[in-house]
């Protein structure tokens, strides 16, 4: 028979194993991999207990916090908390480099979990507290972040005008496409929250579709049309990384990473660029570092955040799945969680490595151009799969919102405000004000 603590880590395990499956269908969030969960559940495993399923999920949240990280290398195809490092990570991999940025990314996420185990089960004290100063706050922080994100986009000069009207127009074509870009985004998610777009028994996967097109087929598009050609990867037996990259860039993206955890609608990406610029995070190193370790601790931490005895904050879609159904009351239970996340951390690093090697030793085998494609379909499959036509047409428009700051150079970050206005309107009592202007009430 096998002990019941035994039994419990197995689970986690297989849910390592099917994050390794999941990591490899492109553009997916957090969400989407606890969506299937649940309907996984449903369908395979009913006859789970609640504590062995909520284990289940964990191992498929930890395994897919590290192990999307080839896809968002290899395919360019990044979710909403990875875009911001895929540039220097491909340049990395157009310099044959591409197994390097996989393994630095690995390190910071090894960095992140240990932040985890280690800070939050002896901080928990001081957590109860911060949560208690910061809620009465949540809505100007939350608009902070929207100023934040608004302001990066200046300075735009790139100088190819010799007039200054030219200039002036040059850099405001870009700013331009930028506040178009998160006005859009803004009425597509107040569509997306106050109207459904997907079946009633897949609502919860009703995010998958606009994310999906806004942040993974852009790239892919850019992909096939320009025809790129991946050299041959260099698999290096080492790292060159110094422990100062590794203490900056895991910091910066821990802290970034814990902010997101905790505030409502602020995700991984605006939080880890806000992270970088506030400990002044140079090089392209640490900033990949800080891309590992800032999806952990965003993904990760809100399920242990929602564990930690008394605390039971619910942020990230584990929490919210979760609560559902089962409820942690003691310090036991977190203690067991927290040993199953370092473990299933440390099979999804080794999986990681080996992974990467061997897509790194047969991509430049094969067009790149033709895995871009195979891969798009893919997805078009998937979300059809998941929401039928209209779960399609409205991928289709996120896509033409995500392709706006990759044709003008703008942020794509701009493209979040599907997720922090609708929300944001909603803490300051506007929703449904806004919403009846839309129409959608």
């Amino acid at each position: 028979m096998i002990p019941p603590y035994l039994e419990l880590l197995l689970f986690a395990l297989l849910g390592v194993a099917i994050s390794t499956v999941l990591a490899f269908l492109p553009g997916l969030h957090v969400y989407n991999v606890i969506g299937f969960g649940l309907l996984a559940y449903l369908a395979f495993f009913p006859w789970l207990d609640d504590l062995s399923f909520t284990m289940l999920l964990i191992g498929m949240l930890t395994g897919f916090s590290i192990l999307f990280t080839i896809t968002t290398i290899y395919l360019s195809a990044p979710d909403d908390s990875t875009m911001f490092f895929v540039m220097p990570a491909q340049k990395y991999m157009l310099q044959g480099r591409g197994h390097e940025a996989v393994v630095l990314t690995g390190i910071g996420s090894l960095a992140a979990f240990f932040f985890l185990v280690i800070a939050l089960t002896l901080g928990a004290g001081h957590l109860r507290t911060i949560r208690q100063i910061i809620t009465p706050h949540y809505f100007w922080i939350v608009g902070a972040v929207i100023v934040y994100i608004l302001m990066s986009e200046f300075p735009k000069d790139f100088g190819r005008k010799r007039t200054s009207a030219g200039k002036l127009a040059e850099a405001w074509k870009t700013l331009g496409a930028g506040y178009l870009t998160f006005f859009l985004s803004t009425i597509f998610g107040m569509i997306v929250f106050y109207k459904v777009t997907m079946p009633v028994d897949r609502a919860f996967q009703s995010l998958m579709p606009p994310l999906v097109g806004m942040f993974a087929v852009p790239n892919l598009l850019i992909n096939i049309i320009t025809e790129m050609e991946v050299p041959k990867q260099f698999i290096s037996k080492s790292v060159d990384v110094r422990a100062d990259e590794v203490g900056r860039g895991a910091g910066a993206g821990c802290l970034g990473g814990l902010f997101a955890a905790i505030l409502p609608s602020v995700t991984a990406g605006p939080a880890g660029l806000i992270a970088g610029h506030a400990t002044a995070s140079k090089g392209d190193k640490p900033f990949i570092l800080s891309g590992g370790s800032n999806r952990v601790v965003y993904y990760v931490g809100a399920a242990m955040l929602f564990f930690l005895p008394g605390l039971h904050l619910r942020r990230g879609a584990i929490g919210i799945f979760v609560n559902l159904f089962f409820v942690p009351e003691t310090k036991e239970q977190y203690y067991l969680l927290a040993a199953a996340i370092a473990i299933c951390a440390c099979v999804s690093f080794i999986l990681l490595i080996f992974i990467s090697k061997y897509i790194a030793s047969i991509i430049h085998k094969v067009s790149y151009k033709k895995i871009s494609i195979a891969v798009l379909f893919l997805i078009i499959i998937l979300v059809l799969a998941m929401g039928g036509p209209m779960a399609l047409l409205t991928m289709s428009v996120g896509v033409a919102l995500g392709t706006i700051p990759v044709v003008f150079h703008s942020r794509r970050s701009n493209c979040l405000a599907i997720i922090l206005m609708p929300i944001f309107l909603n803490m300051a009592g506007l929703g449904p004000t806004v919403a009846g202007w839309l129409g959608l009430m």
